[in-house]
């Protein structure tokens, strides 16, 4: 049997559909919302992430950019299930309760079709800037897009860990801080690249 390669947009659906849950949830009981916040923007966080990635897999030139896209994307694949998963267990509280991608969707993902996906408005002007971004400067732009994300990214997996309600919530953000210091780390370092 022929197994279609995975691909971190197909869950990107889930993952919105779960961010939408999550803000009804927080309304109807503010005592969660701030756990709920915090999995809508990590999830929103994700979104960016990966299209950024993508984008720099495509069209950057350094082989150190594109090795840093290729982590950004695996990590935030894991981070994408992780994500859903805890929309599928019930006592995590304040989790999105996200169902999976539809199967044409994840089909036209793996068959490399556009899939409309839902990026967060922030997160759009970067990944616009940078989708519009000519190809000379590419990847130092890139990088520093990606280090203001993940600058970002790790101050909101900081707060969470340190802040927030929801046991299980706060424990997972911490174990994800490791992997998100590294990548900002990485991204500084390429920052000293001759420029591309």
């Amino acid at each position: 049997m022929v197994r279609a390669p995975f691909s971190a947009l197909a869950l990107l659906p889930a993952i919105a559909l779960g961010a939408a849950t999550l803000q009804a949830q927080a309304v109807a009981d503010p005592g969660r919302s701030a756990d709920a916040a915090f999995v809508a923007k990590a999830s929103d966080a994700t979104a960016v992430g990966v299209e950024l990635a993508t984008l720099a897999s495509a069209r950057a030139h350094a082989t150190e950019v594109k090795a840093l896209a290729k982590r950004v994307l695996d990590s935030h694949t894991a981070l994408e299930r992780e994500l859903a998963a805890m929309g599928r267990t019930a006592p995590i509280a304040g989790a999105p309760h996200a169902e999976p991608p539809d199967a044409a969707s994840a089909a036209a993902t793996a068959s490399g079709a556009a899939v409309k996906t839902e990026t967060p408005p922030d997160g759009m002007k970067a990944v616009a800037a940078l989708r519009a971004h000519p190809s000379d400067g590419f990847d130092a732009a890139f990088v520093d897009a990606m280090i203001a994300s993940r600058e970002a990214v790790v101050a909101l997996f900081e707060a969470e860990s340190r802040d927030g309600r929801d046991a299980e919530i706060k424990e997972w953000a911490a174990r994800q801080l490791p992997a998100l210091r590294d990548q900002l780390v990485a991204a500084r370092a390429l920052r000293r690249l001759p420029s591309s």
